[in-house]
């Protein structure tokens, strides 16, 4: 077993002589637990020494001494790993004790410390910014947790020989081709400059390196930056500190170039006239952002890499910087980050190395609130978010060195908790370095609790490990939808790029799965959808909206973005034995069977639908066919506060070979059998008028353009068609007024037809085994009191919700509109002029319907 060695605190002065290289063969299992011992002894001779320094014990907490009995010879990895566990828990125990009670002395102390300012005694004090986690155990923020021990990075202490006074070494960490560093390396020796002894900033031994060494890169027997732990974590942090300093400089100058480009915007924008009207979508707005922060991507959309993204200096600001120099500044901003991480991750705990050292294996406590408060959680979180997979192609040498960063982050339980902790949001920071020697300062975004005396705590942001999840989700569907890319005589360029896209997209979902498995060894899990997955209903999703009913509706909504999440996007197989009955156009499948896309529509058509994975809206659910990619079904939720609220809504859509030159195919399937027309843009035989698909005549900006997406399509349809006015969809029929009596009974009618086909519909016996079978018990499971209760309300208005008759919906015709002449509502509306059926009261069949869908188990589906 490799050794692993451990700097000893407290050791006595023959113990600081000049290191030598080590020789990792001489030592043995037994030698590393006598040193285990030696610390331990160490350890409890400092505490002594502090209770007399105190003139008193300190007040400890309740012990963790655990007996351990080991046999140095039979003990296998996973023992040690346990016993390390109990030793570092504690020794956490020892420390946090110490610290509650110890007075930090003014000059100098047992540990060598020394301090610029007479500091008083530290206490804990009540912090109302301070958060309580699901155990109630308190959450500090970083900052807090990090003040204890800030001494350890810039206290001047006095040489080890002649008692000088060493100042903390402060400089300026560039990152080079060298790893580590010199600039970094440097600043890890502290010299003094009477006797010229070099000290290791850390624990401050004696090192045997000349007075200007620089490192392994100029001294290849320097071995500071391995001497303990604490040299370690101070090395992570002029790390940091250098990337936040980087950081900082690139967001200020891509801000400007922003803010630049807006205002060329806005002149050019000042000389025409954009697109209008309702109901018909353009592609602008949020929901096509695909979560680019727009202070460092301001360039962005998720297209490419983008005129105004990269490496700033200051002639990035003007206003004639051409593409070719924005490019080289995005590329040397690139090889900025590539080389800061291969910095970070050469100081973070690697447990499962073969050469690992005791300070992998027990890390210092302070590394954790080191990688949180510093501003790398932001840059991964923004390339975690960055949907594109052109950036990612053109970008591969940053996110393979992300994920090789990601996997490190989870190899130790320490650094894991930045990936799976919820982050803390901070409102301005002048970065880690800058806080630290007490020259900046790190402000938190604050939010106030609802009800009397309620104390303001930290905004918390979701984890990390949450966005990387649907980079994984995002990556399996382009790998499904890329099956057929590499097969027959592709162009050479979509080869390439289908070749790189395909790798890079099995390494991340490889590097999920690694961290995954070292989640489970350590015993930690991304609890928000494992939670949901067992949770139960809401019961009470509404009410009165205050005190408790407003916190149950929010926890309502939250669980149903979860699952609308987790069940958004998936490949399935739609054909049955090779056909597709319950696909409207299975003709145009049968008819391009033999046909071939052009390659680089291929690509483009897969790339959309892997950005779709992670970019579809809550109550928007896809679903395309594992062979045919070009054949896809579609499930969109009534919004709440239009008359088709709580209802679900079925389209079919094809995808055809001039894709995307030519706008997508779709037709809507709830129709109560070509009974009902739900909306002006949504006919009974199926026919969805919108100008973005070419079935209504509008301004040429309306229309659909080689840029437009399907996911336009469908927020249009979500947020445009489906709204809380309907009747003043339909051309001449003027402005929106809700007091419109026309307006009121349309509304009416369609909220008949919406319990009556968009829910009733669905929660027979028969969808059970279905395509929409986990979307269908989700949706009403999760929204149940909420869709009750608006059936209730709609009710109250409206006799006929309880004795519902299809000549009810016939004489609703076309939902008020004129009855058109012909087959425009084919065949199926035709024969459905039979007998009138008995009365239906709706909301007691949803409530029999709903005891249905419960009886399917909706858990038990989505793992069968």
């Amino acid at each position: 077993m490799a050794s692993r060695k451990r700097k000893i605190s407290g050791s006595s002065d023959d113990q600081r002589q000049a290191k030598q290289p080590r020789h990792e063969e001489d030592d043995d299992l037994e030698a590393i637990l006598a040193r285990i011992r030696e610390q331990e002894e160490s350890e409890a001779l400092a505490r002594k020494l502090q209770d007399e320094w105190n003139d008193g014990p300190a007040q400890a907490g309740p012990s963790l001494t655990t007996a351990i009995d080991v046999d140095a010879q039979e003990e296998d990895d996973e023992a040690l790993a346990i016993r390390l566990s109990l030793e570092e828990a504690q020794a956490s125990q020892r420390a946090s004790s110490s610290r509650d009670s110890a007075p930090v002395a003014s000059n100098s102390t047992p540990n060598g410390f020394g301090r610029r300012t007479p500091a008083p005694s530290r206490k804990r004090v009540s912090n109302p910014l301070r958060a309580t986690d699901s155990a109630g155990q308190f959450d500090e923020p970083p900052d807090a947790s990090l003040s204890q021990f800030r001494d350890m990075f810039i206290a001047d202490r006095p040489c080890s020989k002649c008692g000088e006074v060493i100042k903390s070494p402060r400089g300026f960490v560039t990152f080079s081709a060298n790893n580590p560093p010199p600039s970094l390396t440097t600043l890890l020796h502290a010299t003094c400059d009477k006797c010229n002894t070099n000290h290791c900033r850390g624990c401050f031994s004696v090192l045997a390196c000349p007075v200007s060494c620089k490192g392994k890169a100029k001294n290849a027997n320097c071995v500071v930056d391995t001497c303990c732990a604490e040299i370690r974590a101070i090395a992570l942090f002029e790390a940091l500190g250098g990337f936040d300093r980087q950081y900082l400089g690139e967001r200020a100058n891509s801000e400007a170039r922003a803010r630049d480009a807006a205002s060329r915007q806005s002149k050019k924008a000042s000389q025409s006239v954009g697109p209008g009207g309702t109901g018909y979508g353009t592609g602008a707005g949020a929901h096509y952002d695909y979560g680019f922060d727009p202070g460092y991507y301001p360039g962005g959309r998720g297209r490419g890499r983008g005129k105004g993204r990269g490496a700033g200096r200051t002639m990035a600001t003007r206003s004639n910087v051409n593409q070719e120099t924005s490019k080289s500044l995005a590329e040397h901003w690139d090889e900025v980050v590539v080389r800061a991480f291969t910095t970070i991750i050469s100081y973070l705990p690697s447990p499962y190395s073969e050469s690992a050292q005791v300070y992998d294996m027990l890390p210092h406590p302070a590394i954790q609130p080191l990688l949180s408060l510093s501003h790398l959680p932001e840059l991964l979180g923004t390339l975690l978010r960055n949907d594109s997979i052109n950036d990612w192609i053109s970008r591969s040498e940053v996110y393979y060195s992300m994920l090789a960063l990601l996997r490190r982050l989870a190899d130790c339980e320490v650094t894991l908790k930045v990936l799976i902790d919820e982050q803390w949001e901070k409102q301005k920071t002048a970065g880690i370095e800058e806080w630290m020697w007490r020259e900046g300062e790190i402000a938190w975004e604050t939010v106030k609790d609802t009800g009397k005396g309620a104390a303001s705590r930290i905004s918390r942001l979701a984890p990390l490990y949450a966005h990387f999840k649907k980079l994984t989700r995002q990556s399996e569907a382009f790998l499904a939808g890329a099956s057929q890319l590499m097969e027959g005589d592709e162009d050479a360029d979509v080869q390439e790029m289908a070749i790189k896209a395909t790798s890079l997209c099995g390494d991340i979902i490889a590097a999920r799965d690694d961290i995954d498995r070292a989640m489970k060894v350590l015993g930690k899990s991304d609890s928000p959808e494992a939670e949901e997955m067992h949770a139960q209903p809401v019961s009470n999703g509404v009410g009165n909206h205050k005190g408790k009913g407003r916190d149950a509706a929010v926890d309502m909504e939250k669980a149903y973005s979860r699952a609308c999440e987790r069940l958004a996007f998936k490949h399935v197989d739609l054909a049955v034995d090779g056909r597709y009955p319950q696909y409207n156009y299975a003709p145009s499948l049968q008819q391009t069977s033999s046909a071939t896309r052009n390659p680089k529509d291929r690509l483009h058509l897969v790339k959309e639908l892997a950005v779709m994975a992670t970019c579809l809206p809550p109550g928007v659910w896809v679903r395309v066919d594992e062979v045919r990619n070009d054949a896809i079904k579609i499930m969109i939720a009534g919004p709440e506060g239009t008359p088709y609220e709580g209802g679900l809504f079925e389209f079919d859509c094809f995808m055809p070979l001039e894709y995307p030159n030519k706008p997508p195919l779709v037709h809507l399937r709830t129709t109560g059998g070509g009974r009902v027309r739900f909306n002006p843009n949504l006919y009974a035989n199926g026919k969805v008028c919108l100008s973005l698909l070419g079935t209504w005549p509008g301004r040429p900006e309306e229309q659909w353009s080689s840029k437009s997406t399907l996911l336009q399509v469908l927020v249009s349809i979500q947020s445009m068609i489906l709204i809380d006015l309907p009747y003043f969809n339909e051309p001449g029929y003027g402005m929106a007024d809700p007091k419109n009596p026309q307006s009121i009974a349309y509304n009416n009618r369609t909220r008949l037809q919406t319990v009556r086909w968009a829910m009733v519909e669905w929660l027979k016996n028969e969808p059970r085994n279905g395509l929409w079978s986990d979307v269908i018990a989700s949706h009403f499971t999760i929204r149940q009191a909420a869709i009750r209760k608006t059936i209730h309300a709609w009710a109250a208005k409206q006799p006929t919700m309880r004795k519902y008759t299809l000549g009810t919906t016939r004489e609703a015709g076309v939902m008020g509109m004129p009855m058109p002449q012909g087959n425009l509502y084919g065949a199926q509306y035709a024969s459905s002029n039979g007998p009138v059926s008995e009365k239906m009261d709706l909301l007691a069949d949803f409530d029999r319907g709903l005891q249905r869908v419960q009886a399917w188990n909706i858990f038990e589906l989505h793992d069968s």
